[in-house]
């Protein structure tokens, strides 16, 4: 008998770690692949997920834009002498900058001009898209027809117009019309 001890049981732990060793590191880095691949996966899905709200909001952003512009528009190019003042009243409201201080001052002038010639008109946006937007402000193209009538004339005169509408969104969320231009 020798004076070493028996390595007999050192043997079959060995032996046990050895044959599961490769298999364990295997099931270990499989499992990291698969939470990194689904952190991942879950990450993307999130981002995917922001994006879509994000322009599903500019989308009914643009809409909004698009939609006040269309009724600031239709109100500044529809005209009627029996609601006149309450018209241009409205019509200030819902504008600002260059474009009310064009138009503000000289709203005595043009209802004056508009009851003294019985005109009389009717204005329809035809088309409108928003060129480009921002969260604080859109440029808004739209065509515009407008049929005006008056005692002078025999018969209703058909205009078309293109006009480039600027409008501006508060933080409170409210919008002004600061901005028309008429486009050649």
């Amino acid at each position: 008998m020798s004076s070493q001890p028996s390595n007999d049981r050192e043997q079959p732990d060995r032996a046990g770690r050895g044959g599961l060793t490769p298999l364990a590191v295997i099931a270990a880095l499989s499992l990291l692949a698969a939470l990194v691949t689904g952190g991942l996966w879950l990450s993307e899905q999130g981002k995917a997920a922001s994006v879509r709200a994000d322009r599903a909001s500019a989308t009914e952003l643009d809409l909004a834009y698009r939609d006040f512009a269309t009724e600031v528009l239709t109100h500044l190019m529809t005209i009627r002498q029996e609601t006149l003042s309450e018209d241009v009243d409205r019509i200030v409201g819902m504008i600002e900058g260059d474009f009310s201080e064009q138009f503000a001052p000289r709203r005595d002038s043009y209802e004056e001009v508009v009851q003294t010639t019985e005109v009389v008109a009717d204005g329809v946006v035809s088309a409108a898209a928003v060129e480009r937007s921002y969260p604080d402000y859109a440029d808004v193209i739209m065509a515009i027809d407008q049929t005006i009538g008056n005692p002078a004339s025999q018969e209703d005169q058909d205009r078309q117009y293109r006009v480039r509408v600027t409008v501006n969104r508060h933080d409170d969320g409210e919008m002004k019309v600061s901005g028309v231009n008429f486009i050649p």
